[in-house]
């Protein structure tokens, strides 16, 4: 009962990184239900066009989203599958804080792209 929140948590963002992936890859790669809809998607994976999208805010706000998501999602799936294997509460403190601060390490360090793309 401890942790229920966390599991909730990624039930969350379970259902978020399948919206936003979704959303990703019907504009990326589904260009002929797109067309069929009346949106003009022309060549999504050419330079320019990914250049182009990465400099408006909507779609950093989605890669930024999906990539604070899929890293609570990975993460925390990790540490569950190495406390099912360390019971000492010990271990556990050791493990959570090491996955705390490897994941905003790289979430930091991945928000490089695109803020500096954004800001381009």
């Amino acid at each position: 009962m401890r942790h229920t929140y966390l599991w909730f948590i990624q039930l969350i963002t379970g259902v978020l990184i399948a919206v936003l992936a979704g959303i990703h890859t019907v504009w990326m790669h589904l260009d002929a239900i797109l067309g069929f809809f009346g949106v003009d998607v022309s060549d999504a994976t050419a330079w320019q066009s990914m250049i182009e999208r990465s400099r408006e805010v909507m779609w950093a706000g989605i890669y930024i989203a999906l990539l604070a998501v899929v890293l609570y999602h990975a993460l925390n799936g990790l540490r569950n599958i190495i406390l099912e294997l360390t019971p000492s509460a010990r271990t556990e403190r050791i493990v959570t804080w090491a996955i705390v601060a490897f994941g905003i390490t790289v979430f930091i360090w991945s928000l490089y792209v695109p803020i500096a793309l954004l800001s381009a």
